[in-house]
């Protein structure tokens, strides 16, 4: 049977995230992040074509950490990019109800005006690398990619999930594989968050985490 929408998401939510990876039931009031790590404490030494994580607060937020890899902690990702004097992030996600969502571009205040943390790393390519990747960010077809809540790889492109497009993106502007190797759910290949965060492939700039925030 081949599940959509809302019901796949979740299935395969919480069969890779496994059981000790759900929400608390009243999770503990936290500060709000950009009170505890403001952007302009941190922001000046971000480049376009960084990759920013989030550890977000949404319904599926805890179940995509817990299979985000070994720390299971941060749930999604974007490409930054600079407009004018402010730094935004393409990324794409999909409403926690139905499934259905999307390639989006918000305001990097937008990003983590919720998170519980955020970590940004920087590809291991050349500026002008780097540049064709943040190019290719704004092109209409990439644009148009609608988001893949059945997590496939297998599809040809026709659907991304958050990590898949970051990668195919990079992939397909450079020859940069930046997500290797992959993390397996049984036997079916994967692209997780900690594919990327903690890929020899990029290099660490800046991490920041409620202290409180839990699983």
């Amino acid at each position: 049977m081949r599940l959509t929408g809302t019901l796949a998401t979740a299935l395969l939510a919480v069969a890779l995230a496994g059981p000790g990876a759900a929400r608390l039931a009243h999770a503990p009031a936290l500060p709000a992040l950009l009170d505890v790590a403001p952007l302009a404490d941190w922001q000046g030494g971000l480049q376009p074509g960084d990759l920013v994580f989030r550890r977000g607060n949404g319904r599926w937020s805890g179940y995509f950490a817990g299979a985000s890899g070994d720390e299971g902690f941060f749930s999604h990702v974007g490409l930054l990019v600079r407009e004018g004097d402010s730094w935004q992030v393409v990324h794409t996600e999909a409403d926690d109800r139905t499934g259905i969502g999307g390639v989006r571009t918000d305001s990097l205040g937008h990003f983590l005006a919720d998170a519980h943390g955020v970590a940004v790393v920087r590809p291991r390519l050349e500026a002008a690398q780097a540049a064709r990747a943040v190019a290719l960010a704004h092109d209409p077809d990439w644009q148009a990619i609608p988001f893949d809540a059945r997590f496939r790889l297998d599809d040809g492109g026709e659907a991304m999930y958050c990590t898949e497009w970051i990668q195919a993106l990079v992939l397909a502007a450079t020859g940069e594989d930046i997500a290797r190797p992959r993390s397996h759910f049984g036997r079916i290949e994967i692209i997780s968050i900690d594919d990327l965060r903690l890929s020899a492939r990029v290099e660490p700039v800046f991490d920041h985490r409620l202290a409180t925030a839990g699983r």
